[in-house]
């Protein structure tokens, strides 16, 4: 794990252009404490710093130039199968290596198979440029689903990429202006768009795509192309599904996922240096770490977060699993100074907005974790891949049952406020149970008169709000939504493309660097994905929730009555904190955005949601919290 920085411009010398470069990974050090370099030709440079994993010796660092000196990378992440590419390279190209490195098995791919050819071979996580120093092009790629970021700008003379927004906001300030488009899909979603930035000149490569570069003329020219495209992937499995499998086949199936599971998760523990896990409690992390156990003659070594509020605490359900599988496993305890402190770091941390209140045990889980291992596996992406959250079965639930309803006489129960009126009852039964209650009912309320699938998932996911003077509706992808497929397939696919890279891998990604802690996500190995996609949804939607199959794989290695509970996500009592220890905090940043940004924020909405909030009239704390991480970016880095 890396952290990559280019600058690609024939305006600068190559004094002014390693400058600049050094400067930039110094930025994001944290990404790779253990070495920096940089090479520069004919305008390009590029920058690199090392957290090194596979071949800890010098020959191993980057930038790496390819065995015919045609290709040199810069690259972050893991290839999983790069043993078994390097004996194809041997074999077939006598090609000679210098290093055990992934690193030099990639930029050789390249080199000899051609970029899209080697994209296809690859499983993994990364995040590189590659330069051409033949046909003079430049390629920047990121992996399947988006587990490494990567940013680029680009004007008429030059060309700058970076790991992290930091080191292109610090160099290029004066040419970047917000996009407030893209601030309205934040504070309605908690993360920024995962293809473009918080600011209107700066981009993401996409997850599944490169952008090639032509240095060849000024102004440079570049064409972005999808090698992987798992929308299309997956609405052609669920029709494969739909055709050739038969109601008895379960047995096969989960076998067969089975032992991918485990041969995947077997993959992504190759190490050079210690690695471990981290275990909350719930289906996908224990997936991951029983079949890591199984697979390995040592204890392997497990970390949680708990908290003192039962409510929010998993870490005593980690214990047990983990005392039955027989790792050797560390936890944390919470206090609410440990989460307050931490809080003060996120806009360095998270250079870009982001606002999913989990990063804040996400961060001290990775601190716990990186104190004893430098590589940890993560059960992530379990929900998008198997249908693992409470919108997809509940969002199918309610749309066979209230969906039935006429549509006129939805919007007049509505109207006649009949649910707001039952609301004391319905928390009277479920509020100890279900967290953020008063949130979750107003979107229950929200959602009673939905008019489509694409406009109940909307209902679910986001938080809506009059903040902004020039707000938007969240457009999701007509395509996906206008097919002809359940909901609940249709939410997984939305979120496996938006939320899963905006949200939780940027989330995780962000966190682990911060400490320079490699995290992998071996559920999202395409390979893996490619298969799930043909799963039968009877096989993933059983008994009134998700994920059955996995849940029955998992049952094999834990017992069930260890693991089958509510799902209860890695959430803070965040209502209650901004109420009472984070109040002045908030207060700050609301004042500093009426200081600052009052022609854009409409701060009579503001201070109507925040007193409603504080009295628990309405409590809506992810989009004041939302809101409040904003101003607080802002505040950094203007």
């Amino acid at each position: 794990m890396c952290g990559i920085n280019g600058i690609i411009s024939k305006d600068l010398t190559q004094e002014d252009n390693l400058q600049k470069i050094r400067l930039m990974n110094r930025l994001i050090q944290h990404r790779g404490p253990d070495s920096q370099d940089t090479f520069f030709e004919s305008g390009v440079g590029l920058g690199h710093t090392r957290l090194s994993i596979l071949d800890l010796s010098n020959s191993a660092n980057q930038p790496m130039v390819s065995f015919t000196e045609r290709y040199v990378i810069v690259f972050n992440g893991e290839i999983y199968n790069f043993k078994e590419l390097c004996k194809l390279l041997i074999d077939k190209y006598n090609v000679s290596f210098k290093t055990n490195s992934d690193t030099e098995v990639l930029v050789n791919l390249i080199d000899f198979l051609g970029i899209e050819d080697a994209l296809f071979h690859i499983e993994g996580m990364f995040a590189f440029c590659v330069y051409d120093r033949k046909d003079k092009k430049i390629i920047l790629a990121r992996d399947r689903f988006g587990e490494k970021p990567i940013f680029w700008y680009q004007d008429k003379h030059s060309i700058y990429f970076s790991s992290e927004l930091s080191p292109l906001s610090s160099l290029l300030r004066d040419n970047l202006t917000i996009n407030f488009d893209n601030v309205n899909f934040f504070l309605k979603k908690s993360y920024v768009p995962n293809h473009s930035s918080i600011f209107n000149e700066i981009y993401k490569v996409k997850p599944g795509s490169y952008v090639e570069f032509d240095l060849n003329f000024l102004p440079y020219t570049s064409k972005e192309k999808n090698y992987w495209d798992y929308k299309k992937l997956s609405l052609e499995g669920i029709n494969h599904s739909k055709e050739s499998i038969s109601s008895n086949s379960y047995i096969e199936t989960k076998n067969k996922l089975s032992n991918i599971l485990e041969s995947k998760i077997k993959s992504t523990m190759i190490s050079d240096v210690p690695l471990g896990a981290f275990l909350s409690g719930g289906y996908d992390s224990s997936c991951v770490v029983g079949f890591m156990q199984k697979n390995s003659m040592k204890k392997i070594k497990t970390f949680s977060i708990g908290f003192n509020d039962s409510q929010f605490n998993e870490a005593e359900h980690a214990k047990e699993i983990s005392t039955h599988l027989g790792t050797e496993h560390e936890e944390l305890y919470v206090s609410k100074k440990d989460l307050l402190d931490t809080i003060s770091s996120l806009p360095d941390i998270y250079s870009e907005p982001f606002a999913d209140s989990s990063q804040i045990p996400t961060v001290l889980l990775s601190r716990l974790t990186k104190s004893k291992v430098t590589v940890s596996l993560s059960g992530d992406g379990g929900d998008e891949i198997f249908g693992g959250y409470g919108k997809y079965f509940l969002g199918e639930r309610l749309k066979r049952s209230i969906g039935l309803l006429p549509k006129s006489f939805r919007k007049s129960i509505k109207k006649s406020n009949f649910l707001n009126v039952t609301k004391p009852l319905v928390e009277l039964l479920l509020k100890n149970s279900v967290n953020n209650f008063d949130q979750k009912f107003l979107k229950l309320n929200n959602i009673f008169d939905f008019e489509s699938d694409q406009d109940l998932f909307n209902k679910l996911s986001l938080f809506e709000n009059n903040f902004l003077f020039d707000d938007f509706p969240i457009s999701l992808d007509n395509t996906l939504w206008n097919s002809n497929n359940s909901y609940f397939r249709k939410s997984m696919i939305s979120d496996a493309l938006d939320y899963l890279p905006g949200d939780i891998l940027t989330k995780v990604d962000m966190a682990g660097m911060s400490v320079s802690l490699e995290t992998r996500i071996p559920l999202l190995n395409h390979k893996l994905a490619e298969f799930a996609v043909s799963i039968p949804q009877n096989f993933l939607l059983r008994e009134g929730s998700g994920k059955f199959i996995l849940k029955d794989i998992v049952h094999d290695l834990i017992p069930k009555h260890l693991i089958d509970r509510p799902k209860k996500g890695f959430d803070i009592p965040l209502g209650n904190y901004l109420r009472n220890e984070l109040r002045d905090h908030v207060e700050a940043n609301i004042e500093y955005g009426k200081n600052n940004l009052q022609s854009h924020f409409n701060f009579d909405e503001i201070d109507k949601a925040w007193i409603n909030h504080l009295s628990g009239e309405r409590e809506n704390p992810n989009l004041l919290w939302n809101l409040s991480t904003f101003f607080s970016w802002h505040a950094k880095y203007f």
